[in-house]
């Protein structure tokens, strides 16, 4: 031990001056030289007994942490790369800057403005999909069912539109902002009529197609017609500036589609526009925990933990609330149509949503 930590002294003294890429390089090769050798000390051990005690378990942690490391170095494009040893379960998102830590998840009641639920989850989480576990979370914490979401652009995702509003899944309305359609002169997959029995798409010039491949993310099918087709077809200015080599159009049509036609509709609908008036309450829970509760950083390791310390903060938040409200109104006040919003943020910087609830 003692001889590994006068290695590293001379490893950090030699490099000091160096450039960063070299100061890394020499770290990693010192790191891999450890890693071989207590490998070896692995191997020498045997397997884990039954019960392993405290210092194995710890020994063989340690030892996973160093091979995802070196792993991470030797694959830096990878993705979830460890950032920090000492909480190697924080990770790296982005939110207008990149942050190492942890994403915050919160649930607000829109009438009283109370939080309802909290999860968290690493930096690099996915928010959208998250708004399923944190409203399942809201429902049996509070014994209520959700009856609709008012959720910001991150929300426009197919899969998330499908899990929260299908019968089978959730069946709650979600209210999202439909991205701004784009202008294009050419016709749009739209205009290409699905016909999902037989798998073929006709295009608006009449030719169809059957050849397609899956889209590398799974939300759809990507339909390419042939190039003949495509050059005999009246209508194909409309489809293409200009006439590929090889092939003809490509369209996609989406598995979600009927989701993203429903959401679009409903945000035409007065309903749409008084729910999106609510949805500003929940800044305000955010910036009290932002603003006043340092709620940009955390100041423990280790996803429990902080987990813990937003539970508190929470806590403290839902106390203010709560006096605020005695003393506007002498008493609780009497509750309109129960309605809720919930907000998910990271230490840096929000996106936003809400939500309607009606007791269960």
């Amino acid at each position: 031990m003692a001889t590994d930590e006068a290695e590293a002294e001379v490893v950090r003294q030699a490099t000091s001056d160096r450039p960063d890429t070299d100061r890394l390089v020499a770290r990693v090769t010192h790191l891999r030289a450890i890693v071989t050798w207590v490998d070896a000390v692995q191997q020498a051990l045997g397997p884990l007994p039954v019960s392993p005690d405290m210092v194995r378990t710890r020994f063989e942690a340690a030892l996973a942490l160093a091979h995802r490391v070196l792993a991470d170095r030797d694959d830096p494009d990878t993705g979830d790369q460890v950032q920090s040893v000492v909480d190697p379960d924080a990770r790296c998102g982005k939110h207008g800057a990149y942050v190492d830590g942890y994403l915050l998840d919160i649930s607000v009641d829109a009438d009283s403005e109370l939080l309802t639920a909290l999860n968290l989850l690493p930096g690099n989480g996915d928010e959208a999909r998250e708004a399923q576990t944190l409203l399942a979370a809201e429902e049996r914490a509070q014994g209520h069912a959700v009856a609709a979401v008012s959720i910001d652009g991150m929300g426009w995702n197919g899969e998330v539109l499908r899990a929260l509003s299908a019968p089978e899944g959730m069946g709650i309305e979600v209210y999202v902002p439909p991205p701004a359609p784009a202008e294009t002169p050419w016709f749009g997959p739209e205009a290409f009529v699905l016909d999902a029995p037989q798998g073929v798409v006709t295009c608006p010039g009449g030719p169809q197609t059957a050849t397609k491949e899956r889209r590398a993310n799974h939300t759809g099918w990507k339909f390419v017609c042939a190039r003949r087709q495509c050059a005999g077809c009246p209508r194909h200015a409309r489809c293409l500036a200009t006439l590929p080599q090889k092939k003809g159009r490509r369209v996609i049509k989406n598995d979600y589609q009927a989701e993203y036609d429903a959401a679009r509709a409903r945000a035409t609908t007065p309903g749409y526009a008084a729910v999106r008036q609510q949805h500003p309450r929940v800044e305000r829970q955010w910036a009290d925990i932002v603003r006043y509760h340092d709620g940009r950083r955390s100041r423990y390791r280790g996803p429990w933990r902080v987990k813990v310390q937003y539970l508190l903060t929470g806590l403290v938040v839902n106390v203010k609330r709560m006096v605020k409200l005695l003393d506007a109104h002498g008493a609780q006040p009497a509750r309109q149509p129960a309605s809720s919003s919930w907000e998910r943020d990271k230490d840096v910087a929000g996106t936003h949503a809400g939500h309607r609830t009606q007791p269960s």
